[in-house]
């Protein structure tokens, strides 16, 4: 890959991937305006060691879902952003309220609640074939298409960043 220029926005390949080794912060913070919608785009910086999977709905919220995660120790993870970068909703948050994932409106509940491993592995086994995955919380439900899901078996980094 050619290396950027200072202000150029790194973009998705043919594959859904972006490459942001060679980036600096300002257009990360663009990154997120420039991802396609309604489909998975896989993040790398292998200079620092950290991937990615980022989905953007048509409404501009973001989805970051990891489920494989590169470090054994990790736990998966997910949470929605909305446009201007603030987290809306995340795994593991006391205050969240009820969680409830869907694929294709089935539901699997809430899949990184404590005691959750064997709905979280069905989910892992289905979400590469669902067509919509929903995620509902405190009366609001966002949506995401589930485009590229192939992308979603790619391992990712977990840890909180």
């Amino acid at each position: 890959m050619v290396g950027l220029s200072k202000d150029e926005v790194p973009q998705a390949n043919q594959k859904a991937v972006v490459d942001v080794s060679d980036s600096n912060i300002d257009p990360l913070e663009q990154l997120a305006e420039n991802l396609p919608a309604e489909q998975w785009s896989y993040i790398e910086n292998k200079k620092q060691g950290i991937y990615s999977l980022k989905n953007k709905s048509k409404t501009g919220e973001i989805l970051s879902l990891k489920l494989n995660c590169n470090v054994a120790s990790q736990k998966p993870t997910f949470s929605i952003e909305n446009t201007d970068g603030q987290v809306l909703l995340k795994a593991y948050d006391q205050q969240a309220g009820q969680i409830q994932f869907l694929l294709d409106n089935k539901n699997y509940g809430n899949i990184f609640e404590l005691g959750q491993a064997k709905q979280l592995a069905t989910f892992k086994n289905q979400v590469t074939h669902a067509k919509v995955i929903k995620i509902y919380n405190r009366g609001k439900l966002y949506s995401f298409s589930n485009n590229k899901a192939e992308l979603l078996s790619k391992s990712v980094s977990c840890k909180a960043s």
